[in-house]
């Protein structure tokens, strides 16, 4: 099943869907006027951050100052979408790897490039959380824009949490089982059929807005 979710502009508080959505915050006088309001400013860029596997499902907008590092971006994904564990992570650029951590201490494999030097138009490339159960990103400089918060990544624009109903009931579900993949709410959880065959309930994980839901014991942000 293929979601479609839309997200709230930091500015104005209306909803779109992704790719309106860019159009709009380049346009919104409340959205370029959030940006502005920051104590320092820098040129960065307007970056799409969007899971591989359902695009439009899981995203974000984000404004990304070029001062920032590689690892600075890695660090926002990780704390936004992310961390459980303190697995490996790599972006992928124009068929270079830029690693969490590197074995050889090669300094074209680290994080610490600041994306300007990196970022152009239209450039898209991919991220990887976690080397075992991954969970993968592709991101996209959609433009470069004059005024950022320097040193930041600013979040204008979030998906709302996809709705999944329960498999049992139909209603809205809070629930998901990372072993089979179907969705039940709180008051069906214990006669889902996959904890009732193991007789426990470690596989039911609370449903999160982020593509690592279900994954690796990922509960969201505390």
């Amino acid at each position: 099943m293929h979601f479609k979710t839309q997200g709230k502009c930091v500015g104005c508080k209306e909803k779109y869907a992704p790719a309106k959505g860019k159009t709009h915050l380049l346009k919104c006088a409340d959205a370029l006027r959030f940006l502005r309001s920051q104590a320092k400013l820098e040129e960065g860029y307007l970056v799409r951050i969007s899971w591989a596997e359902q695009p439009n499902m899981y995203w974000m907008l984000t404004a990304v100052s070029k001062s920032l590092t590689l690892g600075d971006l890695d660090q926002f994904l990780r704390d936004a979408w992310l961390e459980c564990c303190g697995h490996l992570s790599e972006f992928i650029i124009e068929g270079r790897r830029y690693m969490s951590h590197t074995e050889s201490g090669n300094p074209s494999q680290s994080m610490k490039k600041q994306v300007g030097q990196i970022f152009s138009s239209n450039l898209k490339f991919e991220y990887v959380y976690d080397m075992g159960s991954s969970t993968e990103l592709v991101l996209q400089v959609l433009k470069t824009i004059e005024a950022c918060p320097q040193k930041k990544v600013t979040l204008l624009m979030q998906n709302d949490p996809p709705s999944f109903l329960c498999e049992i009931c139909k209603k809205q579900s809070q629930i998901l089982c990372s072993l089979c993949g179907d969705t039940t709410c709180n008051h069906c959880s214990k006669r889902h059929s996959c904890a009732e065959q193991e007789e426990d309930t470690y596989m039911l994980m609370p449903l999160v807005n982020s593509p690592r839901t279900g994954v690796c014991g990922y509960e969201g942000k505390t």
